[in-house]
């Protein structure tokens, strides 16, 4: 449901009053969209929407008339911080544990790269025998990814941080490198021939 306002022309604190008042009557899974005309009125009911922790979007229209939509119902700062913190927890779990798989081959992989000695990685011979293991964490990991993004991409949309935008790209880089560096140990001998 979409309810609409009009605060144009308001003498401050009136704007804010009638956003607070509106919003308050909303129910859940609503829209307001809040009509305003004066730079210290938008800044204002800007000011309210974040210390709230309201999201929100701004629209120009012609005439200097700016809409603020205000959505109800979602929490925008508590739920992007929780759902970006998962997402770089899993990203970096998948990553470490795509390295843990191939480190019985990083040592001479990184020797043949750089041409310098890597002999202080030797130590990593001991992650050999759980390189299965390590591989088929790495695939669950990013499998999980993968379902959330397909699951709920419609609602990442809501709340756009700078991760919810890119979490795509950072979804197919990062399972490019997880592949890359599970599957290397199998497919590397045939190139270096």
């Amino acid at each position: 449901m979409i309810k609409k306002i009009d605060c144009k022309d308001l003498d401050c604190p009136m704007p804010v009053i009638k956003t607070k008042e509106a919003w308050e009557s909303l129910d859940d899974d609503s829209i307001l969209d809040v009509e305003l005309n004066s730079i210290s009125s938008i800044e204002n009911v800007k000011r309210f929407c974040k210390k709230e922790g309201i999201y929100h979007t701004i629209n120009k229209k012609t005439n200097n008339i700016t809409t603020i939509s205000l959505v109800k119902g979602y929490e925008c700062e508590l739920a992007t911080k929780k759902s970006d913190k998962k997402l770089v927890a899993l990203i970096i779990g998948s990553i470490v544990s795509a390295i843990l798989a191939s480190s019985c081959c990083l040592a001479p992989l990184l020797f043949l790269l750089f041409g310098v000695s890597m002999s202080s990685l030797t130590f990593l011979q001991i992650f050999a025998p759980y390189h299965n293991y390590f591989s088929i964490i790495s695939i669950l990991v990013l499998g999980y990814l993968w379902y959330d993004y397909l699951k709920n991409r419609k609602t990442k949309l809501l709340c756009e941080t700078w991760l919810s935008k890119n979490y795509l790209s950072l979804l197919i880089g990062g399972s490019i490198f997880v592949l890359l560096f599970t599957t290397y140990p199998y497919w590397i001998d045939k190139i270096l021939e």
